[in-house]
């Protein structure tokens, strides 16, 4: 039973040891901060721009909507005393009705900023991933971290920051 025990024990000393010494491989990794690499890419202006131009706009209907409310406000201020009842409930509604317009619109702006903004980077994002993988496959990395989310804890490894911009011709 003993020599049993001692054959098998040395049988899979054996069988371990084979596969690890054929299958050692080395791991290699990188890091990037992404943030970095989408603000020095050139379209990054361009996206900027049409985001600001979009949001010009936007805020000038806000500002317009914003006046004419004030002016309501105003005049109910001034006038409510004089006014009937009926008006004065009416006007309420209205400057209500405004009010709850103008933060409606308000949201809805801001979901389409984020949209317009989500559909303009989409391509630089994407770009700058194949890019991203074609330096890892290229210069044998087994991972590449993205230091921009703030999760890394320890930024070992090479910063591909210099490849991937080389790559992208940056």
């Amino acid at each position: 039973m003993k020599n049993i025990i001692t054959l098998g024990l040395t049988m899979a000393a054996f069988l371990f040891a084979l596969p690890a010494q054929s299958q050692v491989m080395e791991v290699r990794f990188g890091h990037i901060d992404t943030q970095s690499l989408l603000e020095a890419m050139p379209e990054r202006n361009s996206i900027q721009s049409e985001i600001e131009a979009a949001a010009s706009q936007y805020e000038q209907e806000i500002v317009r909507m914003q006046g004419e409310l004030e002016g309501k406000v105003a005049e109910y201020q001034q006038k409510a005393e004089s006014w009937p009842a009926a008006i004065r409930a009416q006007k309420e509604q209205d400057i209500t009705m405004g009010q709850q317009g103008l933060e409606q619109f308000y949201a809805t702006v801001q979901q389409e900023l984020a949209g317009l903004e989500a559909s303009l980077l989409e391509p630089m994002i994407e770009r700058a991933r194949v890019a991203i993988e074609a330096v890892g496959a290229e210069e044998g990395f087994t991972y590449i971290f993205d230091t921009s989310s703030g999760s890394t804890v320890y930024n070992g490894g090479e910063d591909v920051l210099p490849l991937v911009k080389a790559k992208l011709g940056l």
